[in-house]
């Protein structure tokens, strides 16, 4: 087996060191602020070192379902709810969460405009994720982090042994992996391992028992069935960029044929105010 190693290659995404070090301070979210979780943890990467994830989620509107922890956090994770801030619960246990134009709009307000994340929709396939890969690499100026926002169920699960993994890169036939869970949720994307047939790309999560201390790779086009959901609910991408680069980014997206909107995720967004203090 190792000795088909050698053409295996690991391509970051030009931020990807930067936030991995503020990731390895803050590795597991708060339960149900996935969406949050990264958008602050990306703000602090920036310089807004005390950015929350409960603070940008007052911002976002984010809601709360109630119930069992069991049912929304992953196997072998412990639940995390200590909000520093009250947040409001949803009408449904299913409407629990983030929506993505509070999730925009949440951003925006915390850094002063500064920073944006850009929505990105898509008819979701592995074609499509593999041009997203080649934007962010051919603008590593942009420091862009994409934020995915998902349904867990069509990954792999983020556990498969190293025999397989290889397998798959070298172009052999492989029997997917179960999903550890099944939930919406938010990923970022770290980059991308290349092997020698095929690639994978390298997913940053929010727990870090799922995969290698929250890291784990996933085939374009699980991601992209991940992305489509099929759960009645839409998933798409968030690029956080600079709000000064907004406008190129947009346009070089839109000629790659992504649309530049907001999705409906499942939870319900009404605009809010709150204060720091």
């Amino acid at each position: 087996m190792l000795d088909k190693l050698a053409p295996f290659q690991v391509r970051l995404f030009s931020a990807a060191v930067q936030v991995d070090q503020a990731y390895r301070l803050d590795p597991q979210q708060p339960d149900n602020l996935c969406g949050p979780y990264w958008g602050a943890l990306l703000l602090r990467v920036q310089g807004l070192s005390e950015m929350s994830a409960d603070y940008l989620a007052a911002l976002a509107g984010s809601v709360l379902p109630v119930g069992d922890p069991a049912s929304w956090v992953p196997p072998g994770a412990s639940s995390l709810q200590n909000y520093r801030l009250p947040l409001p619960e949803a009408a449904r246990p299913e409407q629990g969460g983030t929506a993505v134009p509070g999730l925009v709009a949440a951003v925006a307000q915390a850094s002063e405009g500064r920073y944006s994340l850009v929505p990105l929709r898509a008819a979701w396939s592995a074609g499509w994720l593999e041009s997203l890969v080649a934007l962010c690499q051919a603008n590593p100026d942009w420091q862009a982090v994409p934020l995915c926002n998902i349904r867990t169920g069509p990954l792999w699960g983020s556990h498969p042994p190293l025999s397989q993994v290889i397998a798959y890169l070298s172009g052999e036939a492989v029997a997917a992996p179960p999903a550890d869970w099944d939930v919406g949720h938010f990923v970022s994307l770290a980059g991308v391992v290349e092997g020698p047939s095929r690639s994978l790309l390298l997913v940053r999560d929010t727990y870090p028992v799922l995969g290698w201390d929250g890291y784990h790779l996933q085939p374009a086009s699980a991601l992209a069935s991940a992305l489509v959901r099929e759960d009645g609910n839409e998933g798409g991408v968030l690029l956080f960029v600079a709000s000064k680069l907004k406008a190129v980014v947009a346009q070089q997206a839109q000629a790659l044929g992504f649309e530049i909107a907001v999705w409906d995720n499942g939870t319900p967004w009404a605009e809010t105010s709150v204060s720091k203090t």
